[in-house]
């Protein structure tokens, strides 16, 4: 800490000073996740101001994923949380920044990369995984809630399976989003499609994905998205003109 250059502290916006002085000391001193940040005290006292703001601050930090604070623990670096991500879609939604086509349109892409990712970086026990959740969506008719559940599992199994982070980070924030999607859709399809159809595009993923054939699950991916597309058009809920 004696090497950290001390800002001087300007009094109308001690709380997002303090909060770009600790952004910088953890970029800085290049903490990793579970390492320890200075006290509430310790940087109260560094920087001349009251403890209160200091505690804001760290409240704020945790509120966006960056902290993790307990009563009566020194605060920590916080391992990436999807729900913080997940809170945000869910606001931006809410405030009609974003609509349901510009998820789904977010979701295809993230899929579609997954699933010929998953191909080339998955291991035997990824695909082992894979295929496993792939079965369990034989368990249950499609109008069935845990079908739903089984069908976001395979989903975060091919994530996993690309061992990149950030793909399981937003394909688990958009779960709310994406299985609401997933309803519609069924709901929808139904009526238009056999059950069986429905579950043979999913195996398809599946084969695809185990046989590393990047070209076949790059095939099979889009055409589950396609089927669920014509289902939302027809009930109004996207639009890709």
């Amino acid at each position: 800490m004696e090497d950290f250059v001390v800002p001087v502290m300007q009094q109308n916006t001690l709380s997002s000073q303090v909060i770009r002085f600790l952004l910088g000391l953890i970029s800085e001193k290049r903490l990793k996740v579970g390492d320890v940040v200075p006290s509430e005290v310790k940087v109260s006292e560094m920087l001349q101001v009251s403890r209160g703001i200091v505690r804001e601050s760290y409240r704020a930090l945790a509120t966006v994923g960056v902290l993790s604070v307990q009563s009566g623990k020194r605060p920590r670096i916080r391992e990436m949380d999807p729900t913080v991500l997940a809170q945000f879609f869910a606001y931006a939604a809410a405030t009609s920044q974003i609509n349901a086509q510009q998820i789904f349109e977010l979701r295809r892409v993230i899929e579609m990369q997954a699933a010929v990712l998953a191909t080339k970086n998955g291991t035997d026990e990824d695909l082992m995984r894979i295929r496993e959740a792939g079965k369990r969506l034989h368990d249950y008719p499609i109008s069935h809630p845990e079908w739903i559940a089984c069908d976001y599992a395979l989903h975060i199994a091919i994530a996993d399976a690309v061992h990149n982070p950030l793909f399981q980070i937003i394909i688990r924030a958009l779960r709310a989003p994406l299985e609401e999607s997933m309803r519609e859709g069924i709901e929808s399809q139904v009526s238009i499609h056999t059950e069986i159809h429905i579950v043979a595009l999913h195996d398809q993923i599946v084969e695809a994905i185990c046989n590393r054939d990047a070209v076949a699950a790059s095939k099979a991916i889009e055409e589950h998205f396609n089927a669920p597309v014509s289902a939302l058009l027809k009930k109004g809920i996207i639009n890709i003109n």
